[in-house]
């Protein structure tokens, strides 16, 4: 079986590493691809060798293709899930995958219809850390758990980029790339109940120096420019508790951090037997245990993959892409069709970030999650 891929909707930077992966396997082609921006296909074709087409459905259309991976904007994206979905081929999609929840839950819904592989591109849930706090938790090392915290950001600059400015979506940073922390903490911990949150809006203030700040789609890792800090589209900060039935969680974000992207992001588990800090990437942990157990000694162990941070940091293939792109292509070479995990995912995201937003609307007011039963896993 030869797996050959559509690219659907270019814009989002996402889409290099995974290109870079798909042009390394040997059963995988490269068909084509589409976006509205004939300037950035056109340069994927020059660059890339992926051959332009001026419409998706000619491109969908070629022989053989089964594998739609699909990069636009958010909200136009759940017509390009349609179009693949009524050919019946296997999608990899961009997060957070939609522009608003009605959105969302209309899409997952028709995908939910056909017999195909699908998941959203949450790839940092592919990193070591990750996977080391999964089994962590699931063996029990820490015992009961009362409180989790996460830390995200985009680096200075990056919510000014037009990927968290994206007109009639939700919002911005506490969208677009808060999705990834509330995806992680979905993944590890399940579906909050309720969201309590505000959000931070600044009028435009004094010139701080961004790096890595990128234009448009093909300005690489970016360049370094003076911007004023606040004056964003949507919101500068944000903060929420996910109300848990037996612990709380709380989530912060800002868009003006120092680190460059993902290096700060961190969560931290605190349990009756222990303490977990994890680093998204590069990958780490440190684990306290405070009574042997699951193998552990007493004390503070520490792990991590001594992976290198920079300004391309979630740009370049790693380890995130690397194993998001394998396990895309596994599924599709065995054809699993089995989406629970990702369906009920994809919608926890986004409910879950709709309360926060509607609880900051009502100034602070929780909000309920009102996870669908539909989408709930069994």
């Amino acid at each position: 079986m030869t797996i050959r891929v559509a690219f659907v909707g270019c814009t989002h930077p996402h889409i290099f590493p995974r290109i870079e992966l798909l042009k390394a396997e040997a059963d995988v082609e490269l068909v084509g691809c589409y976006d509205p921006d004939s300037h950035l296909t056109s340069e994927l074709e020059r660059v890339y060798g992926l051959k332009a087409y001026a419409d998706p459905e000619t491109l969908l259309d070629e022989p053989g293709v089964n594998f739609a991976l699909i990069e636009g904007w958010d909200t136009a994206n759940p017509r390009y899930v349609r179009m693949a979905t009524a050919r019946n081929q296997a999608i990899l999609l961009e997060k957070p995958g939609a522009s608003s929840l009605a959105a969302m839950r209309e899409m997952l819904d028709e995908v939910r219809k056909h017999d195909i592989p699908f998941q959203v591109g949450y790839m940092l849930r592919h990193g070591a850390g990750v996977a080391h706090a999964k089994r962590i938790l699931a063996e029990g090392v820490l015992g009961p758990v009362s409180l989790v915290r996460m830390h995200a950001a985009t680096p200075c600059g990056g919510s000014r980029e037009i990927w968290q400015s994206v007109p009639d979506n939700m919002g911005g940073l506490c969208y677009t790339d808060a999705c990834h922390a509330v995806h992680l903490l979905v993944y590890l911990l399940g579906t909050p109940d309720t969201v309590t949150g505000r959000m931070l809006r600044m009028p435009a203030g004094e010139p701080i120096i961004a790096h890595g700040f990128k234009e448009d789609t093909l300005s690489g890792l970016g360049a370094t420019v003076t911007m004023p800090i606040g004056g964003l589209k949507y919101e500068d900060a944000g903060a929420a508790i996910l109300n848990y039935p037996r612990f709380l969680a709380t989530l912060d974000m800002t868009a003006w951090e120092a680190h460059p992207w993902v290096e700060a992001w961190r969560i931290e588990v605190y349990g009756t037997d222990g303490t977990l800090h994890v680093g998204i990437q590069p990958s780490a942990y440190k684990l306290y245990v405070r009574n042997p157990n699951h193998g552990y000694a007493a004390g503070w162990h520490s792990w991590d993959s001594a992976a290198a941070s920079t300004v391309g940091n979630s740009l370049v293939v790693d380890e995130n892409y690397s194993g998001e792109i394998h396990a895309m292509l596994d599924r599709i070479r065995r054809w699993d069709t089995d989406n629970t995990a990702s369906l009920y995912e994809a919608e926890a995201v986004i409910s879950t970030l709709d309360a926060w937003y509607r609880s900051d609307a009502a100034h602070g007011r929780t909000a309920d999650v009102g996870l669908r039963e539909v989408a709930r896993l069994p």
